[in-house]
């Protein structure tokens, strides 16, 4: 199956302060370090890089200077995540049939995973990184009150990348778009399992964080320290 990936570079980095994804990380920007895992994946024939219109010009500029040997292009973003990541696979070649979603904001993920998760999704339809709770989750009323403990050994934190067969997830899209659903779909393997698709996990990594806050970026520094010194 050829597959073509969507990076997901379409946020406002509210939290984080400033764009995140043109942030520099040990001496590299954060997007760039994204684009390198995925372009060195044999199994990606492609990438889709979606952006917002402020950051368009300088991430072209970026992109075009490394000239990556995967076609990279760039897509515009909608209002939501949900919106951006539908304008990115619908940019996909129409010979692309899995589909592989990534968030620019994970720049740790390693080739490893991604060939993982890829191998995964082609076998089974849909496949995601996930990672196992360690924390003791309690379930909170809109008062602060806790009505219950939740299982962990039940629970798993979802990460991406995130692999799809283009067919289920466009009809996914499509069954969203005509019931005029209001769900809020903070990722595609909530989509597809809304749409009535089974979604693998495959086993994440504690390294592949998401950058949010300004502290995740020394954690992320930190991470690449250790990983150089064990290369040496």
């Amino acid at each position: 199956m050829r597959c073509g990936a969507v990076v997901v570079a379409a946020g406002r980095s509210q939290r984080m302060g400033a764009n995140k994804t043109m942030m520099s990380l040990s001496g590299r920007p954060v997007i760039l370090r994204v684009l390198d895992t995925l372009s060195a994946s044999t199994e990606i024939s492609e990438i889709i890089l979606v952006t917002n219109a402020d950051n368009l010009s300088e991430i072209e500029v970026l992109v075009d200077e490394v000239a990556y040997d995967e076609s990279v292009e760039l897509s515009l973003g909608g209002e939501t995540r949900y919106e951006s990541v539908r304008h990115g696979v619908e940019s996909l070649s129409d010979d692309v049939d899995l589909v592989l979603i990534h968030d620019a904001a994970r720049p740790l993920v390693a080739l490893d995973l991604v060939r993982s998760v890829i191998a995964a999704g082609e076998t089974t339809g849909a496949a995601i990184a996930a990672t196992p709770v360690t924390d003791t989750i309690k379930l909170v009323e809109s008062d602060d009150l806790i009505t219950r403990t939740l299982d962990r050994r039940t629970l798993f934190a979802a990460q991406t990348p995130q692999v799809f067969r283009r067919d289920w997830l466009m009809d996914a899209y499509h069954k969203a778009q005509d019931r005029q659903e209001q769900v809020d779909f903070t990722d595609e393997a909530a989509l597809l399992e809304w749409a009535g698709y089974g979604v693998r996990i495959v086993p994440g990594s504690d390294e592949n964080i998401k950058l949010t806050r300004p502290f995740d970026i020394t954690l992320a520094e930190t991470i690449l320290a250790q990983r150089e010194q064990a290369s040496t």
